[in-house]
């Protein structure tokens, strides 16, 4: 089934660029403008430059022009040997506890999403995609992971990463959410083979990069149509992922909550008065919100609840499924296959958005109606500051209905899942030439 590789991989040297947490980043799809220009004054040789340049004329030549300078200063240095990487996530989980999630830094061979063996949850859209693909074109390296979850009940892999704990870290960075990130290197014939029999035989399954394994495959193909190299081991054959266990007690999985905007207008009576066929809908004066949210997320582990708050009222809005036949009905006539008639997400959209609202799958793609954001008072602030009429409110999608639509082979709404926390851009780098 899956199968990994230890890589030579490429780090910044310490001593020529200093505090190791002034040239890493976020990942690149939730950098905003302002944050890539705080990265671009951190450091002069910050992992921005390479995986967001802003230069107006060509900024993946000059990505690439960064990537062969720094190589050839020595600013980044490649592993003498190929290794696997143990990288651990110290942080406080939502109710405050500490957490760590623990994983691995690997190569995984690129297999098609048809085979069964890389299994992804989420639909892609095209631009991105040629974004990352023109980048990969120019600079022939990954700069982040593709995150990746498998299943492994034995927990064959854990004490290695563990053993590999017991050391020195090569990389100890605490970012700005207060995440600590840590990483040690796995060497060793005898570690590396626990760790591969561990994964082996096992598909594993995209929690996050969807559209970055896809623009691999992508690269994958162009290169071996270049070379006429169709071995399937070269190191456009590979991808930079890191790979945790699905019942790891470290992994958190966050909602993404919607943010409607550029309606025309909401009539909230005739809002209200289509979610009541499929909600009873329990009014939160705005000063309750604490107890909204946590009603909300009470409610979620007991059935399925949303949350809504809108520009045209000062309430909240809590909407309970209390009775499960209508929304079944719904879904049966959109044609939802039964694995995503479970999620949150999926009943958001098909009754909700797209017959009280008219927003449509269409919208969805172009992103014209639609924002995502993680934190619910951020969502909440928008409505208040009027930056969007209506938030819709979720509880997160469990991991077990991510393993469920992924083996069924089906796809969930964009944005269904936001894992946390997210891994740094520029701990490791993997070439691919």
């Amino acid at each position: 089934m899956a199968e990994i590789q230890p890589l030579r991989g490429l780090r910044y040297d310490p001593d020529k660029v200093g505090d190791l947490g002034l040239v890493v980043a976020p990942p690149y799809d939730i950098v905003s403008p302002t944050l890539q220009e705080r990265l671009y004054r951190r450091h002069p040789c910050n992992v921005i430059r390479l995986e967001l340049n802003r230069d107006g004329r060509d900024p993946y030549g000059a990505a690439a022009r960064h990537l062969e300078e720094w190589i050839a200063r020595g600013v980044l240095v490649r592993e003498a040997e190929p290794v696997f990487y143990a990288y651990f996530l110290d942080y406080a989980g939502p109710d405050g506890a500490p957490r760590t999630l623990k994983g691995l830094l690997a190569r995984l061979h690129l297999e098609e999403l048809d085979k069964g063996i890389v299994l992804p949850h989420e639909n892609t859209l095209s631009g991105p995609k040629a974004d990352r693909l023109r980048l990969l074109e120019r600079c022939r390296a990954n700069f982040s992971p593709i995150f990746l979850l498998y299943t492994d009940p034995a927990r064959g892999a854990t004490p290695v990463l563990d053993a590999a704990a017991g050391n020195a870290p090569l990389a100890d960075i605490t970012d700005a959410e207060g995440v600590r990130h840590r990483l040690w290197g796995v060497s060793g014939a005898e570690a590396a083979a626990r760790v591969q029999e561990a994964l082996a035989e096992r598909p594993v399954f995209i929690a996050d990069g969807h559209h970055r394994y896809e623009t691999a495959l992508a690269y994958r193909d162009l290169m071996r149509e270049r070379t006429g190299l169709r071995d399937g081991r070269q190191p456009f054959d590979y991808v930079l992922v890191y790979l945790a266990d699905m019942d790891e007690p470290g992994l958190t999985v966050f909602p993404t909550h919607r943010l409607v905007h550029g309606l025309e207008r909401v009539d909230l009576p005739a809002l209200l008065h289509g979610l009541e066929r499929c909600f009873s809908i329990r009014p939160y004066p705005f000063v309750r919100k604490e107890a909204f949210l946590a009603e909300l997320a009470a409610q979620g582990r007991r059935s399925r609840a949303l949350g809504l708050y809108t520009s045209e009222s000062d309430d909240l809005f809590l909407l309970v499924q209390e009775e499960a036949e209508p929304v079944r009905t719904i879904l049966a006539q959109a044609g939802v296959p039964p694995v995503l008639a479970d999620l949150d997400v999926t009943v958001l959209q098909t009754a909700v958005l797209e017959p009280l609202l008219g927003i449509h799958d269409r919208a969805l793609r172009d992103q014209s109606h639609l924002r995502y954001v993680k934190d619910a008072d951020d969502a909440l602030n928008a409505v208040n500051d009027g930056d969007a009429q209506l938030a819709f409110l979720l509880n997160p999608t469990r991991v077990e209905q991510l393993r469920a639509v992924s083996l069924a082979g089906e796809k969930m709404p964009q944005k269904s899942t936001y894992f946390y926390p997210k891994l740094l851009t520029g701990l490791v780098l993997n070439e691919l030439h």
